[in-house]
C-alpha cells in the first residue's frame, strides 16, 4: 500500500469534513437570523402603515426552553417590616379572597399573589421628572429582599404622575411578571404593586419561536385592526419571559413561556406576542 497516498487522501477527506461541518453550523446558526434584507423589507413595510420603528430589531431568534416557576411567595412578616415603621402597630382586616394592613396613613393589600401598598398622605414634596421618580423607586426598594435586585426595566410618565418599573432578570432576560412597578407623583411613592414567583430553572425542550418579522407583521394588523388609522412609533422590541398562569401555592409547579415585547410610545403598557405561537396579547 501507498501510505503516502493514503495519508494525503486521510487529510483531504479530514478537511473536506470539517469544511462541510463549519457549512452546517453556519447555515444552522443563520437559520435562526434575520439578515439586512429581511430587516429592510418588515422595516419598510410597516413604515407604509404608519409604523415607525424608533428601535434596533432583535435579529436572533434561537430556539428557546420553558421556565420553571413557582405560586408567589411572599412572607407576610416579612413585608410589613418593609412596608410599616411599627409592624406590630398594623391592623389586619379580611375581606373574602384578600387581606389588609392599615396603619398610620399606609395600607397593605395582599390578593391572589398581587401585593399593593398604598401610602395615603405621601411623605416627600420633590419636583417630579423621570429621573427624580427613578431615584425615588430605587430609595423604596433598599432592603426589600430578593426583589431589591430586579433591574430598572421602564418609565412611564402620564396625568397621574410616572410609573417606574423593575423587573427580575434570569440569565440576561427578563421576567415581564416578576414585576415591582411605583407609582411617584409630587409627593413621593404613593403607590406600589409588585408580584413575584421564584423561577427554578429551564424545563422541557428547545422550542423554535417565530421569525421576529412575522412576529412583526401579526402585531401590524392587530395594530391597524384596533386602532384603525392611529400612527405607532415603536420604542422597543425584546424577547422576555411571561408567566400567564399563577398560584397563591409556593410549592406549585408553573410555566412562563418567551414572548416578543413591543413598546409603543404612548400606551402604558407594551402589546406581548407569544414567540411558540405567535399569538397576540395586548395590554
Amino acid at each position: 500500500m501507498d501510505w503516502d497516498k493514503a495519508k494525503t487522501l486521510t487529510i483531504a477527506f479530514l478537511l473536506l469534513l470539517d469544511a462541510f461541518l463549519g457549512y452546517s453550523l453556519y447555515r444552522e446558526r443563520n437559520r435562526y437570523y434575520m439578515d439586512v434584507r429581511q430587516a429592510g423589507i418588515i422595516t419598510e413595510l410597516l413604515a407604509e402603515n404608519d409604523i415607525r420603528l424608533e428601535t434596533a430589531i432583535p435579529r436572533s431568534y434561537q430556539p428557546m426552553r420553558q421556565l420553571s416557576m413557582s405560586g408567589y411567595e411572599y412572607d407576610e412578616n416579612e413585608l410589613l417590616g418593609m412596608f410599616f415603621d411599627d409592624p406590630l402597630d398594623a391592623v389586619r382586616m379580611d375581606e373574602l379572597d384578600k387581606t389588609i394592613y392599615v396603619s398610620q396613613g399606609r395600607q397593605l393589600t395582599l390578593q391572589n399573589g398581587f401585593m399593593t401598598f398604598d401610602r395615603l398622605s405621601g411623605d416627600d414634596k420633590i419636583e417630579l421628572s423621570a429621573e427624580t421618580a427613578i431615584t425615588e423607586a430605587r430609595e423604596f426598594l433598599k432592603g426589600m429582599g430578593e426583589i431589591s435586585d430586579f433591574e430598572l426595566d421602564s418609565v412611564f410618565i402620564d396625568d397621574e404622575g410616572c410609573r417606574v418599573r423593575f423587573c427580575q432578570k434570569y440569565r440576561d432576560r427578563v421576567i415581564y411578571t416578576n414585576f415591582i412597578e411605583f407609582l411617584v407623583t409630587e409627593r413621593g411613592v404613593v403607590q406600589i404593586d409588585c408580584i413575584y414567583s421564584r423561577p427554578k430553572g429551564y424545563s422541557g425542550q428547545l422550542t423554535e419561536l417565530c421569525a421576529v418579522d412575522e412576529a412583526l407583521l401579526h402585531f401590524m394588523q392587530s395594530y391597524k385592526d384596533a386602532y384603525n388609522d392611529r400612527p405607532a412609533d415603536v420604542i422597543k422590541i425584546d424577547l422576555v419571559y411571561y408567566q400567564k398562569e399563577g398560584s397563591i401555592h409556593d410549592s406549585a409547579s408553573l410555566t412562563a413561556v418567551p414572548y416578543y415585547r413591543i413598546e409603543v410610545e404612548g400606551f402604558e403598557r407594551p402589546f406581548l406576542i407569544n414567540a411558540y405561537l405567535n399569538r397576540i396579547e395586548q395590554f
